[in-house]
């Protein structure tokens, strides 16, 4: 009786780790669905989802899954950052652009404010055609004193765009993009693809574009200041 007793416990001691193990390798497909209260998503369509996070002091977003992405850091703050084994201890600034491949990850806020962070994640689907509009005729190049290359890779160039009052970009090319507004301002867009049009843009307000060639004049009250995310692929 005392070895079958015995027996059992080790068996039981045996399915308690393996369901210990299972709970802690268990990873968050969809971390928005679980965990609202942090996320937000911006915009999201075929090619890309756009979500911005807020953690609190203390709080953490376990691990979940993470697609090929661009963060670009809202505010100051300082995170422990766990990919697969390894953790660290990461301090980023209001501003600061990386890029991440796919993998998944956790990360708990160990600073004193909150980290919000904006995550742009690139899904499957190909990119439309951008027949002959060339990124080499984009603003950061045709338009040094109003925009500028902040982060640039074989899948995004990332640039930010400040017009004062009054100020014109002159028509340069565009590729797949996604806009980002950073401050709340009125422009004057016009396209050679959707014509003229103004339009109103709130801080955290995000489009989306296709390839086109284009001009933007700022004829609002307040400075212009916003993020084009270029897709290469």
């Amino acid at each position: 009786m005392k070895k079958i007793s015995t027996i059992i416990i080790g068996l039981v001691t045996i399915l308690c780790i393996g369901g210990c193990d299972q709970q802690q390798e268990k990873v968050i497909k969809e971390v928005v669905d679980t965990y609202p209260a942090n996320t937000t998503v911006k915009l999201e369509n075929d090619y890309i989802k756009v979500v911005e996070f807020t953690i609190k002091p203390g709080d953490k977003l376990p691990l979940h899954k993470g697609g090929p992405r661009a963060i670009y850091s809202l505010s100051d703050y300082k995170l422990k950052w766990t990919e697969g084994d390894q953790e660290t201890e990461k301090e980023w600034t209001k501003g600061h652009t990386h890029w991440h491949n796919a993998i998944d990850h956790a990360a708990e806020n160990i600073g004193d404010t909150d980290a919000n962070y904006l995550v742009v994640t690139r899904k499957e689907m190909a990119l439309p055609q951008t027949d002959d509009y060339d990124i080499a005729q984009d603003a950061s190049q045709l338009d040094s004193d109003h925009a500028n290359i902040i982060f640039d890779n074989e899948h995004v160039r990332i640039i930010e765009v400040n017009m004062a009052t009054s100020e014109l970009q002159a028509m340069h090319q565009g590729i797949n993009r996604l806009v980002y507004s950073l401050t709340s301002y009125q422009v004057l867009f016009i396209s050679d693809k959707m014509g003229t049009m103004e339009t109103k843009m709130e801080v955290g307000d995000a489009h989306w574009h296709t390839a086109d060639k284009h001009a933007v004049e700022n004829i609002g009250e307040t400075l212009a200041h916003y993020l084009v995310f270029a897709f290469k692929q």
